[in-house]
């Protein structure tokens, strides 16, 4: 009997959405190498790491000045589920936005047309 494949993730932010396969660490930051590229003055070049671990997606704070913050309380560490909202940098900052394991298709980068508020279609 095989076992499932990881959930993949989701990711939404007011520029882009992007969908990420288990295996590897999901860099967030402002560097254009970065996996999910979120360009703020707030946002360090690599502020975010997205893990897949025993069986679940986290958000990990990447020892960043500025911070994660999960309804407007600051976290060094979330699990993911479907619609959770962060915002970085600040309570008020830029936002990401996530599903787990609705995508199916290609994986990377999809799309670069802005939407309206935090989980709205693109």
């Amino acid at each position: 009997m095989s076992r499932p494949h990881p959930p993949v993730l989701t990711v939404r932010s007011d520029r882009s959405q992007q969908c990420f396969a288990a295996g590897r660490d999901v860099v967030v930051g402002s560097d254009l190498r970065a996996d999910m590229r979120v360009a703020h003055p707030l946002i360090a070049r690599a502020h975010l790491l997205l893990r897949f671990d025993r069986g679940n997606w986290i958000a990990i704070d990447n020892d960043s000045q500025s911070g994660m913050f999960v309804d407007g309380q600051r976290v060094s560490e979330v699990d993911i589920y479907d619609g959770l909202t962060i915002n970085i940098g600040k309570p008020t900052g830029p936002w990401i936005t996530f599903e787990v394991g609705h995508h199916q298709g290609i994986i990377g980068r999809l799309s670069r047309t802005p939407s309206s508020r935090p989980g709205s279609p693109i």
